[in-house]
């Protein structure tokens, strides 16, 4: 049975995105070797990464992170979710030109957006299939409770910056597994992944089958289980071949950072680790499993050096370690409401 979700489960998914976004960010577009042998090394020190990108250090995290706190801030502040308003804060956002690696999709629906297109119309059409619509769902499953609102609200915040339904399904599918994480934690593994292909069924029969059939990729090392779950949702309409390694592409990113979550859902450390170990778009691997993780364990059962590390998240003076802990606690204080 169900339980609400609690504000240290809700923080804990805000936390756990932020460090693995950040920690992604650092090696992202890197082969998958070099991601593990940096997810390994890094994760097993006291201190966190002293590597940079771009000028930033440890504790910047990126767009997703950056697109969820906006999405969970906008339903805070109109009591439920409304997409305009969530679209004003993109447009800030991108206005300020404070996005940190921002996909090519969601910069041209920002773009239209600042120019004045509305929502509904300003999202990168189809074959166009980027995962930052599915990531930030995180926000949409630890704040609404009924079935049918969740996977709305998911699909239409997804709509501002992708208009492919493979992207809208993603993030029904992200949203569910965030909430059913996070409510039900008794729920089996066989259970959790037959109830989200329910979910995604009649949007995208494809996802559907491909969660369903996830339980025999979860015995996979990393780079077998991404090179098998690569090829996911991928259609001849698309125009390029599947890569190897997992993209930016929404459909095998929610496969792998669920796959990376569902191998040791009581470990933070040993998710972020396998998130890592893939390669490829490092940053919304991170950011998505530690967010599943997170909702699961809460920031009580992160672990010491994890919590510590997150004191130092911060997004270019703002959006630290003290927002992200009231915007979750204000998330489940909305909701009961």
């Amino acid at each position: 049975m169900a339980h609400p979700v609690s504000a240290d489960q809700s923080i804990g998914a805000l936390l756990g995105m932020a460090l693995g976004d950040s920690l992604g960010f650092l090696v992202a577009g890197e082969a998958p070797k070099y991601c593990a042998d940096f997810a390994r090394h890094a994760l097993d020190d006291d201190e966190p990464p002293w590597l940079e990108k771009d000028g930033f250090a440890f504790g910047q995290y990126a767009i997703d992170t950056q697109l969820t706190r906006e999405l969970a801030a906008s339903m805070i502040e109109v009591r439920g979710f409304d997409p305009a308003p969530y679209a004003a804060r993109i447009v800030k956002l991108f206005d300020d030109e404070r996005q940190i690696a921002a996909g090519a999709a969601t910069t041209h629906a920002a773009h239209r957006l600042v120019q004045g297109m509305v929502w509904a119309q300003a999202g990168e059409p189809a074959p166009a299939a980027g995962n930052g619509g599915a990531v930030r769902a995180v926000a949409i499953g630890l704040s609404f409770a009924d079935p049918a609102a969740r996977s709305g609200a998911a699909a239409m915040q997804a709509k501002i910056t992708h208009h492919d339904v493979r992207v809208h399904a993603a993030a029904q599918l992200v949203a569910e597994a965030v909430f059913a994480i996070a409510s039900e934690p008794e729920l089996t593994r066989a259970t959790l992944l037959e109830r989200l292909g329910d979910t995604v069924e009649a949007l995208d029969p494809r996802l559907a089958s491909s969660v369903r059939s996830l339980e025999r990729v979860l015995v996979q090392p990393p780079a077998r289980a991404a090179a098998m779950l690569a090829p996911a949702g991928f259609v001849e309409r698309d125009g390029f071949e599947p890569a190897q390694t997992i993209t930016a592409f929404a459909t095998p990113s929610v496969l792998y950072a669920l796959h990376a979550f569902l191998r040791s859902p009581d470990d933070p450390h040993a998710v972020l680790v396998t998130a890592l170990s893939a390669g490829g778009d490092t940053a919304s691997l991170g950011a998505l499993a530690g967010a599943l993780v997170g909702a699961r364990v809460g920031i009580s059962r992160l672990g010491e050096r994890l919590r510590g590390w997150a004191t130092q998240l911060d997004d270019q003076g703002a959006g630290g370690y003290a927002e992200l802990v009231e915007l979750g606690r204000r998330l489940v204080e909305r909701k009961r409401r």
